[in-house]
């Protein structure tokens, strides 16, 4: 392993006195009401769990080294995800969304988005799984049963082309909108909860490819400029030099697919490591949950298992 160097975007001015922006359209502070117990308990227990998945990731990725294919399905699939349970989601041609689970068996399937192509999927909490629609800027809420919850449409807020959206621990969402340079976070009504000027704190304005919430920070991947990082409240942190399609962050660690190989950054330690893929040339998409590695490609999903290294 050898030593990273961690790039930060220096902020054109002082971001700590940067006020948010309430839903009144008034800059303000923001006023975070605490949940009830009840919705603590149940998010303490939900983000334990996750937690003890994510462990279950570290320990793999740093300890092993060789892939053993488990299973391959035949299926022809444009986009895809996984849940931190190790589900998987899938998204055919005329906008199926089939769920797998583990074992690669079906277990779900979802086809009521009739306009347009679903864009994105973010089952970051496996009971909430969120659709995107980029042409549309529709967002359809989904259970964990992919039952339909809900739509959104962000047109309703005046947003239009957002490219990207993703799921908030706090069960709001957060959506992009280059238009206005502005990291929103919408309830499901929708209203405006929250919106960060990233203009203030940013010496370019991004082109994000992808975004996720995953353990109480939001990841904004631009294809040219890298991985940002932001807090909870949508302020920014820091950036990492690594130019990539998706991210997934686990235990620490930035875990991302470029130039046919699966790299792991460690934003505490510094330190970066590589996993070979199996025919890298004919990858779409990988990713790595508990101790399992998911790769589509144009005609296949192979699922593969991490095997510890004697080493």
């Amino acid at each position: 392993m050898k030593a990273a160097t961690i790039y930060s975007v220096q902020p054109i001015r002082d971001y700590s006195s940067a006020k948010i922006m309430a839903p009144t359209g008034s800059y303000s502070e923001m006023v975070i009401t605490p949940p009830s117990n009840k919705i603590k308990r149940a998010q303490f227990f939900f983000y334990g769990v996750l937690s003890v998945f994510a462990l279950f990731v570290h320990c793999s990725l740093q300890a092993n080294d060789t892939l053993k294919l488990i299973r391959r399905i035949t299926i022809k699939g444009r986009i895809f995800t996984t849940d931190p349970t190790g589900n998987v989601y899938i998204v055919r041609d005329f906008n199926e969304l089939i769920k797998l689970n583990t074992s690669g068996d079906s277990i779900g399937q979802f086809n009521e988005v009739r306009k347009g192509r679903i864009t994105q999927i973010d089952a970051s909490n496996p009971l909430r799984v969120l659709l995107y629609n980029a042409e549309y800027s529709q967002i359809v809420v989904l259970d964990n049963l992919l039952s339909l919850k809900n739509q959104i449409r962000l047109s309703d807020l005046g947003v239009f082309n957002a490219p990207v959206i993703a799921n908030s621990a706090d069960a709001n969402i957060w959506v992009w909108d280059p238009t206005t340079a502005m990291l929103l976070k919408i309830d499901e009504k929708p209203r405006i909860q929250a919106s960060t000027p990233l203009r203030m704190m940013l010496e370019f304005s991004p082109a994000p490819t992808y975004m996720v919430e995953q353990d109480r920070n939001l990841f904004m991947v631009d294809s040219t400029e890298g991985i940002l990082r932001f807090d909870q409240f949508g302020f920014f942190k820091t950036r990492y030099p690594y130019p990539c399609k998706e991210v997934q962050f686990m235990n620490h660690q930035l875990i991302y697919f470029k130039d046919g190989r699966l790299n792991v950054y460690n934003t505490r330690s510094f330190t970066e490591k590589t996993l070979s893929i199996p025919s890298p040339e004919t990858c779409l998409k990988v990713r790595v949950e508990r101790e399992r590695l998911y790769i589509l490609r144009a005609d296949c999903l192979e699922i593969y298992s991490l095997e510890v290294s004697s080493r």
